[in-house]
Formats: C-alpha cells, structure tokens, sequence
C-alpha cells in the first residue's frame, strides 16, 4: 500500500491537474471560436450557390441607359475576372422600360450563371424586374419589392397650376409595353422558379390572386378564382389579402378623365365595344370580365381527368408549355398580342413552365392557405412576404453576412465609374439645353469678334459635348451626327456664300434641328414605341427652350456687347481713330442704309477676314464679309455688294484697282 501510495499522486496535485486541464480546454475553445465562420460556412451552402470570388455590382438610383450600359460592363469585367458568382446590390424606384429589359437580357446571356439580386432596400419597378431575373433573391431588412407597374409621365393642369404627374396606360399603349414586361417577367420566373402568376402580379393590376399548398411536395402556388373554383368547387374566401393593396387603384387602359369617370366592370370581350378598357374595382372585390353564363357554356376537358370541369381554365389550358400564361382573364387583350404574328419573334418565350394544369381530381392533394392579393393595384412585399411567397433565400444586412451566405473567399464590389457618372450628368435634359444655347450664343460672338477664335472654340466645345455623351450610351447614332453636321454647313453657306435666306437655310435649320433631337432617342428605336414618343417629347422641349435662351442672350448681345469688359476690346481694339460715338452697333450691317454705303466704297480691313470680319469704311467700323476667301488685317478693300443682312467686300489689287 505505501508503495501505492508513493505512485499515486498527492491531493495538492490532482488539483494543479485539474486546473491544467480546465485550462487546456478553455484555450481550445477560445481558439475554435477564433476561427473565421466562412472557413465552416461552405459545408451548409448549397452548391448552386457557392461561390469563391464573388463580384458585387452596385445598381443605384434612376435605371436609365447609361445603367445600362454600366451595368453591362461590370458584368463584362466580371466574366473577364473569373468571378464565380454576381450578386447585383439593388436600390432603385425603377427607369426606362428598354434599359431595364437590356440589363435583364445581359444578365440571363451572361457567362456566370451564378447571379443573386440583393434587394438593399427597395427594388420597385424596373429594380423588381432585375432582381426577378436573377437566379436567387435576398433582402435588408426593412426591404421592399415590387410595383412594376409601366406609367407614363404627363403634365396635370394647365398654365401656371401646370405640373408634373403620372398617368395609367391607353389601350394602344398597354398591348405596346406591357407584353415585352410580361415576356420577360414569365421567363424570368421559369428560369429561376418563382411563381408565374405573382410575377405578373408584379408588372400589372386586376390580378386577383390565393395561395394554395401541394400537401405532398410541399411546394406553394397562387392560383386565380377560376383555377380556385375548380380545385375546390367552391367561390374562394375573401378578405383581408396577405399583400395588403389600396382598393380602387388606377386601372390599365384608360385616360385620367376616363379614371374619374369609369365606375363599372367592361367585358373585353368585345374590344371594338370596349376600347379594351378594364373596370376599376370596387371595395376590393376582383375584376370579372366574363359573364357566368358565357364562361359556363364552354367547358374545358383538363388533361388526365377525361371530363369537363364546371368552370373553363382558360388561362392553364396551352398544350405548348412555353407559351404564355396569363393569370387573369383581365390580360385577354395581351394573349392576342402574344399570338400576333406580326409580334410572335419578338414574344416568345423558350423557357418551359412547369406550373401544374389544376384539376377538380387534385382537390385532396392542395390545400388553402390564404387570400394573397385583390388585384386593385402591382403588388409590393416586404422582406417576410418575399420569403413566405417564394421569392427571397434570406435577410442578408452586411457584406460579411453575404460572403457567409455565398460561402466565399473573396468579395469585391464594382460601382458606376466617374466617366459614367459624368456622361449621365452631360445627358441630363438641363445641360443638353444649355450646351445647345452656348453652341448658338458661341456662333454669334464669333461672327462679331471675328478674328479671335474665342467663340468658334466655346461653340466645338459645346457641339462636342452636345454629340460625344450621347453617342457614348447609343442615344446619337451616325445619322444623328452627319444630320447636324450638314445642318451646320447648309447654314455656314446661307450666311456667307448665298445672298438672303432660301433654300440652304431652311434645309440647314431643319436638319440640324432633326439631328439634335434624334440624339434625344436611342439608336434604331421605333416612333411606335411609347416611351421613345415621351423621350422625343422631352427632347423638342429641350431644344426649343435652348434656342429661346439662346435667342434672348443674342439679342442681348447686339445691343451691349461693346459694353462688356473683354468683348468691348475685341471688337475695337483693330481700329485707329475711330471713336467709340463713332462707331456702329454689333451687326450694324444687318440694318445699315444703303445711302450710306454703297457698292465702291473703300475701306482697310481692321480684322483678318475667314471670310468674315470688320473693316473701316468712310471712318466707321463696319461688320463685312470677303466676296472671296481669306483677306488678311490691314489689306485695302472694296465694298461690292451691300445687302440686307451683310456687306460684301473685296480686296484692292492693280487688278480690280
């Protein structure tokens, strides 16, 4: 036993064992926990959506061209990166229908396939229809997506008490906008498994939607009151709908003097009756544009059941699972765009859907979990609604919490670049305006300081800036160009070469005038289009504001620019012993008596003449054009021709002496 005993170890040292150990074990964990997570975070991310390097591109504010063309790039420098993945931060009320639907086509053709949409926080309109073409969603927490309702900007009122406003479609403008929305949104959808009928909830009113779960897959789906009534025999329940709406909302297809006034539900049936126009509903009950008499006398035998159903499923009934399903029989007119001949290639859909045709045999398999949307206005969810409906993986608040998400290593981000900030900023309608008002006032002061250059310069400067941004993002083409280019020349003849105003003067004004607002529309675009109408409406206005600035200026000028610092010396500095009461006015010519002067008159030119300049004729400074070329300062001259609007000189050689 004493032998035991001296192995044994003592009670002091069991207890410094014991600490040892405790603090062996603390020390390991503290060094587990020191760990990075993202180091264990790959193990729980599913494969489709890991990713190693992962590209953040930034979408902020108004989607116009210019996004999209940035947007367009990054990608580029993404796939030219090696990025594993796209992750499109999204904070924007929406933009132009052709840029959204360009950065939506580049992102589905892109070569990383990987792209989640991260709605951070709001994404309404043509930032819900990016986000729905990405192959994931996620969203901040508050967050909210949706309302891609297409308007268009009109003008409330009438003079002072004018204003800016936003109208709903016109019959005409609802087949043109909104089948491309719905081509996109649908194939969206399939491609990357959000519910069709939501989406088309999304882009447009009148949809009236339930929700309804396979009991055993577990997948969920909104279904319309047909599809409802044939699950379940029955009208659906009404109420309180899960996406809360404001009743009454404006319509599709109708004027705003046509909104106030339209209070009854009008059958599209008969569109050379209807105008195509959709009723407004009324205390949040659904719109219902088929008569029940008539929806009941043509029963539709659903596949696999092999009878007719009590109530017809048009809308589910395509035998080819690519073409379009629309979730209301509000979207009639829209189908028959769909099915246009003339309108098939540009409104295909290739992707397949996979949404189930619902038979009244399937009422065991659903059930009923509640009532979604009234269908009075595009719905909007928030971050709890995207994920309960399908739409969002999660609520991701910071990029450390996205790298977890991704399981990724690297993360870098890529923002609009300054050039692109700055092309935006020179195609704004303000500055176009003013550059167009600079480029005329800079014209005229070179035709009264001739000589110096200083006014050419500003007006290339301003021409420049006037074609270079817009060509840049497609808004300027080449016919734009060469159209302002020969406009200008026509012009430089009429006012130099040609006697009066005719024929080269009016082809001049007109073909600048056309060049200048082709540069307001993108490039190849139809006049058809709506949008491109409301773009070459804001262009006129544009020009025709410059052109009045530019005029007042002129005239401003004629009248005082010898008395402007600087301007004074240019105009006179080239003429000794002509005093300032001696003088004449800018653009003196313009109006001078033909008494005074006269054809043989002589004079010295005081400025160099390119042909234009100023010479002093009978001791008085006189605004004069060269019959032929260049004439250099100090050279004897000849007045020729005294006309209306000019005096034409010549020079004085042993020729012509």
């Amino acid at each position: 036993m004493s032998v035991i005993h001296q192995i044994l170890p003592s009670p002091k040292s069991l207890s410094i064992i014991r600490i040892l150990l405790l603090a062996s074990v603390v020390l390991i964990a503290s060094v587990a926990l020191a760990q990075p997570s993202s180091s264990a975070t790959p193990i729980s991310v599913p494969a489709s959506r890991q990713a190693d390097r992962v590209a953040v591109i930034t979408i902020e504010g108004a989607i116009d061209s210019i996004t999209a063309m940035s947007v367009g790039r990054r990608i580029s420098e993404a796939e030219a990166g090696a990025y594993d993945a796209i992750v499109f931060e999204i904070d924007s009320p929406g933009g132009g229908v052709g840029a959204v639907l360009d950065i939506t086509n580049r992102i589905k053709s892109s070569t990383i396939t990987n792209t989640v949409a991260w709605v951070n926080p709001d994404a309404y309109s043509g930032g819900a229809i990016i986000a729905l073409a990405c192959h994931e969603i996620v969203s901040s927490s508050p967050a909210s997506m949706g309302d891609a309702f297409p308007v268009i900007m009109t003008t409330v009122g009438q003079g002072s008490n004018a204003r800016g406003g936003l109208r709903g479609l016109t019959p005409d403008e609802r087949t043109k906008l909104l089948p491309p929305l719905l081509a996109d949104v649908t194939d969206s959808a399939r491609r990357n498994g959000y519910d069709e009928y939501l989406v088309q909830a999304v882009v447009i009113d009148g949809i009236e939607l339930w929700l309804i779960e396979d009991s055993e897959t577990l997948q969920r789906y909104a279904i319309n009151e047909r599809e409802y009534q044939t699950l379940f025999g029955e009208e659906p329940p009404r109420g309180m709908p899960i996406i809360a709406q404001v009743t009454g909302g404006r319509p599709t297809g109708v004027t705003d003097s046509e909104n106030a006034d339209l209070e009854e539900t009008i059958s599209p049936e008969d569109p050379a009756e209807t105008d195509d126009l959709e009723a407004e509903p009324s205390e949040g009950q659904p719109i219902d544009t088929e008569d029940e008499s008539t929806a009941s006398e043509d029963p539709i035998e659903q596949p696999g059941d092999g009878q007719a159903t009590d109530v017809p499923t048009r809308s589910t009934q395509q035998s080819d699972t690519t073409s379009f399903r629309p979730a209301s029989d509000t979207l009639d007119d829209v189908v028959r765009e769909f099915q246009a001949e003339e309108r098939i290639a540009e409104l295909s859909l290739e992707s397949h859907s996979a949404r189930p045709v619902f038979t009244s045999a399937d009422r065991d398999r659903y059930t009923a979990i509640g009532y979604i949307t009234d269908g009075s206005a595009p719905i909007v969810m928030r971050e709890q609604q995207l994920i309960d409906l399908g739409f969002s993986s999660g609520i991701i608040e910071t990029d450390e919490q996205l790298i977890a998400f991704m399981g990724a290593k690297e993360l870098d981000r890529a923002n609009e670049s300054w050039s692109e900030r700055l092309v935006r900023f020179m195609t704004s309608l303000p500055v176009r305006g003013l550059l167009l008002a600079v480029f005329l006032i800079a014209i005229v002061v070179e035709m009264v300081t001739p000589g110096t250059g200083i006014g050419g310069s500003i007006a290339l400067l301003a021409l420049v800036g006037m074609i270079a941004p817009p060509a840049m993002i497609g808004l300027a083409g080449w016919w734009e160009i060469i159209a302002i280019l020969v406009g200008l020349v026509f012009l430089v003849i009429e006012a130099f070469v040609i006697p009066g105003f005719g024929v080269f003067g009016a082809i001049g004004l007109i073909s600048l005038f056309a060049g200048l607002l082709g540069s307001f529309i993108p490039a190849g675009s139809s006049l058809s289009n709506p949008a491109v109408q409301q773009d070459l409406l804001g262009g006129a206005v544009t020009v025709l504001l410059g052109v009045f600035t530019a005029g007042i200026v002129i005239w401003l000028i004629t009248r005082n620019l010898e008395r402007v610092p600087i301007f004074d010396k240019l105009v006179l500095s080239a003429v000794s012993g002509v005093t300032e009461a001696d003088s004449p006015t800018v653009f003196s010519a313009m109006s001078r008596d033909t008494d005074v002067l006269k054809a043989g008159d002589t004079g010295t030119a005081t400025t160099t003449l390119r042909p234009s300049g100023q010479a002093d004729i009978n001791g008085s400074l006189i605004d004069v054009v060269a019959e032929f070329g260049y004439i250099e300062a100090g050279t004897p001259i000849r007045v020729t021709r005294v006309e209306s609007f000019r005096v034409v000189v010549d020079q004085i050689n042993q020729e012509n002496a």
